[in-house]
């Protein structure tokens, strides 16, 4: 169970360090919006994944 919870825990640090770094992406003049989408793209399998291992927990 405590390795769940570190699992968890891991996975909503990983899911704002990518919401920050889209942030900073999109906060320049000239954006990258290829890597704005695999940002994106992995923020959300990261909230999946989150949403995923926290229903099992339950």
């Amino acid at each position: 169970m405590a390795h769940t919870e570190t699992t968890i825990e891991t996975l909503r640090i990983e899911h704002a360090k990518l919401d920050s770094e889209i942030k900073e992406e999109e906060s320049y003049v000239w954006k990258n919006l290829i890597q704005i989408e695999k940002l994106k793209k992995e923020k959300l399998r990261k909230k999946d994944e989150l949403l995923r291992r926290t229903l099992q927990k339950q």
